[in-house]
């Protein structure tokens, strides 16, 4: 039996009218998002994002970081990171827009992504070998918008003291009892460890889609422990009460999309379309010409001359371009094709803020259950043992065990 290529059977189905794609798509179709945030009980955030066959599961881990354990930390730099702490400081910190915090610490080192494609998702990936080339490329490009992107603040990841004034404050500062204001000193950071885990890979521009998705649902799903720190013992505590825990303030909702450019093989173009670029349209109108498919699955990866990724952010009524990455080809998008795609991306976002949402809520419902649950036992468990020791009257201990509430 005569096998066909590749090029060949994704050409024949873009070649039927309506065309549409191996997988039964039209060429500008985009597949559903499933998404489960708070999967995993040990992390401070988690997510699980499924794309076609990309599955990506994402953990994040907090850890401290004293300012004293900092390679050429700067402790003169205190001085300034000491400031007056005004209204008007607090106001420029809390800006989204605001760059006015001084940092010495680069918020890329406090974000640690790492992103591993084993075995089990794809066989190309063997095992017991060196990180591939494709893990350390999207570990790298995670790494470099959240970064560029600024989507996290320093001052969320930021541990501070206070000293505090008992005194009473005077206006006059040559007054005997004047006070100097109070003075923020940095202690430690929070530095977050995102770690992904690839359970089914699905071509490097789903992956990225994938990744970068489970990364921000992730971070939304992050709770961090009230920290502060103890002067006396030269340390920082965390509140162990859960219900304290502060979620990060996120600046935005990155959203990404992939695409590729199909080009069929010469010696299969009809018509007189030459080179066959794509001018105007994101979908060619002729057999001849090159094709852009968007959100492509592995065949289509492998299958494409070029491919890429859109990065936008359309929260708060601003629609930003944050990356557009495109690698391979001979640069056969003009920009009215290329703005069309860029339309289709901020549409996607629109799909992936509602979906995102939903799974918090979902998420925040399920943790609100399970604390009454567990407050409610606890109540009822005390309340058992205080009838125990009530109706006991020979003294003797009486065990308790809950089994939980129905």
């Amino acid at each position: 039996m005569p096998l066909i290529s590749p090029p060949a059977l994704l050409q024949a189905y873009l070649s039927q009218s309506p065309p549409h794609r191996p997988s039964n798509r039209a060429p500008t179709e985009t597949r559903p998002i499933h998404l489960n945030v708070g999967s995993l009980t040990h992390c401070n955030g988690s997510s699980l994002v499924k794309i076609g066959e990309s599955t990506i599961v994402c953990g994040i881990r907090a850890e401290l970081l004293p300012v004293s354990e900092i390679p050429h930390y700067r402790a003169s730099d205190n001085a300034r990171q000491g400031r007056t702490r005004t209204a008007t400081t607090i106001e420029e910190d809390d800006d989204e827009d605001s760059d006015n915090t001084y940092d010495p610490n680069p918020l890329n080192n406090l974000l640690v992504p790492n992103l591993e494609l084993n075995t089990n998702s794809h066989p190309s990936f063997p095992a017991n070998i060196a990180p591939s080339t494709t893990a350390q490329s999207l570990s790298q490009r995670l790494l470099s918008l959240l970064h560029s992107s600024r989507l996290v603040r320093p001052s969320d990841l930021s541990i501070r003291y206070s000293s505090e004034q008992s005194a009473s404050t005077a206006l006059d500062p040559d007054d005997e009892a004047y006070i100097e204001p109070e003075r923020d000193v940095l202690k430690a950071y929070w530095t977050l460890y995102i770690d992904c885990v690839a359970l089914s890979y699905g071509g490097e521009a789903g992956m990225f889609d994938a990744a970068l998705m489970a990364v921000v649902a992730a971070l939304r799903d992050v709770r961090l422990p009230r920290a502060r720190w103890d002067e006396d013992r030269k340390t920082v505590l965390c509140d162990a009460n859960f219900a304290n825990a502060r979620r990060l303030r996120l600046r935005g909702l990155p959203c990404p999309l992939g695409f590729g450019v199909f080009v069929p093989d010469p010696r299969l173009r009809v018509g007189a379309e030459g080179q066959g670029r794509v001018n105007g349209a994101v979908q060619g109108k002729s057999e001849g010409a090159a094709t852009v498919l968007i959100d492509i699955d592995s065949f289509e990866d492998d299958v494409c001359e070029e491919k890429g990724n859109v990065v936008v952010d359309c929260s708060n009524s601003k629609n930003k371009i944050l990356k557009i990455e495109k690698v391979g080809g001979h640069g056969r998008l003009d920009a009215k094709a290329m703005k069309d795609v860029i339309r289709r991306a901020e549409a996607r976002w629109t799909e992936w803020n509602a979906v995102l949402e939903t799974a918090l809520r979902s998420a925040g419902a399920c943790a609100s259950s399970v604390y009454h649950l567990v407050h409610r036992a606890g109540k009822t468990q005390q309340h058992d043992k205080e009838q125990a020791q009530k109706y006991n009257h020979d003294g003797s201990n009486i065990t308790i065990t809950s089994t939980g509430a129905q």
